[in-house]
């Protein structure tokens, strides 16, 4: 039997997960993919193919289908230009090692103490309008009570238990991933309990993360940086499974991971972040600018090749649409040049909406499949349900906030062999 006809096998309704819901995440990222959906994807796969050694993701987020991946035996290869993201994914994996995990709890509980009044207020660029005063301090005892561990895995999973308290207790509202601040009476009536919040968040994430395999080099690969650079090094057909969930459009009009992350990423000490470039944390729109589509090139010529995604979209945002595509197809192209011939690449995706008007990136990709040699295997459509995503997105002139997208589509490429 076919992986398609396996994958048709399954009830329609079951790809929603409607019931699937992580609320205990170690932080809460945005758009997380459904760990379960991507478990059973991979896992049939496997069944399918039993040469599968490794598997990529080129945006690894905060490492779901890799986390699937290594439960099931493979090595996992894994790229995010995200700093905060490609933290969460490596302390996910590498995990925390029991032995030492309880001392190194006392040991940050007694800096807690010994730290309040005894720290200097840690700053950045316009923390104030971010943070409460009390709470800019209570945040700097945290830091400074984690920069006192000396085991590099526990103070990772130190850091991201941090970053989610830096979310809970910034002047960020929470209905939108932007850095959008809250109401004044909101920030006002802010209290600070952030460093028994931090500390309860340990205990309730530790065991989850308690790891006692021996890390293998090799068997866990995770690099901070831009896909396109980074996937022009790897040989041609050399990997064996492709399976991601690309970004659907720029991040500054799509979901902006990077204004998410800044404020945990100006918090964290940076010899512990994978920073591949300074700029990055110069200002808090330099991740989304850095990302697929984020710098609009001037002079551009592919308006006419990307002219059936454009009807409808003003000319000022198709410049926007025409810098995502042009970037994403590159990063096909070389996803499908080092996927082995045989092998498959699957991809979670959806279509957004510009000026209110769908831009199938579905078919895009189909698009894009043909050109390079890969044969459309079989597609899973889902509603979009325990996605945590904004309910609205951008502003459309005269029509107002636009609904975000309802369902996603699983699409399954199989690179054709000429030999075989």
């Amino acid at each position: 039997m076919s992986l398609a006809e396996k994958l048709s096998l399954y009830a329609e309704d079951y790809w929603d997960f409607s019931e699937y819901r992580n609320e205990t995440a170690l932080v809460r990222y945005p758009a997380v993919m459904v760990a379960p959906m991507q478990e059973c994807i991979i896992k049939e796969i496997i069944a399918a193919d039993n040469t599968i050694d490794c598997i990529l993701d080129p945006f690894i987020g905060s490492g779901t289908v890799l986390n699937e991946g290594k439960k099931l035996g493979l090595n996992v290869i894994g790229f995010d230009i995200n700093p905060l993201a490609t933290l969460i994914a490596k302390t996910q994996l590498e995990g925390i090692p029991q032995h030492g995990i309880h001392d190194s709890i006392n040991a940050l509980n007694t800096r807690l103490i010994m730290s309040v009044g005894n720290v200097s207020a840690h700053n950045f660029f316009n923390i104030k309008k971010w943070f409460n005063e009390d709470i800019i301090l209570s945040l700097s005892v945290i830091r400074h009570a984690i920069m006192g561990e000396s085991d590099k895995r526990i103070r990772n999973f130190f850091w991201c238990c941090f970053a989610e308290t830096v979310k809970r207790y910034s002047n960020t509202r929470t209905s939108t991933f932007k850095l959008h601040a809250k109401e004044a009476s909101q920030i006002i009536a802010t209290v600070d309990d952030s460093i028994d919040f931090f500390t309860n968040h340990i205990r309730q994430q530790y065991k989850k993360n308690i790891c006692n395999d021996i890390i293998t080099d090799g068997k866990i690969n995770v690099v901070c940086g831009d896909a396109k650079q980074l996937l022009s090094a790897i040989e041609d057909n050399s990997i064996d499974l492709i399976c991601t969930s690309p970004p659907y459009g720029d991040n500054h009009t799509t979901v902006t991971y990077g204004q998410f992350s800044i404020l945990p990423l100006l918090w964290i000490d940076n010899k512990d972040l994978s920073v591949w470039d300074e700029r990055l944390l110069g200002n808090f729109s330099a991740i989304d600018t850095a990302s697929l589509g984020g710098a609009i090139k001037r002079d551009r010529e592919n308006s006419n090749k990307y002219a059936n995604y454009l009807i409808g979209i003003s000319p000022s945002k198709q410049k926007k649409v025409i810098a995502f595509l042009e970037d994403y197809e590159s990063v096909f192209r070389n996803l499908a040049r080092i996927l082995k011939p045989g092998k498959l690449m699957v991809l979670t995706l959806g279509n957004r909406r510009v000026d209110n008007q769908e831009v199938r990136f579905d078919r895009f990709n189909d698009d894009l499949a043909e050109k390079v040699g890969l044969e459309l295997d079989s597609t899973i459509t889902r509603n979009i349900s325990g996605k945590r995503m904004p309910k609205k997105v951008s502003a459309v002139k005269n029509i107002g906030s636009v609904n975000s997208m309802s369902k996603e589509y699983v699409k399954v490429y199989r690179k054709v062999d000429v030999n075989g």
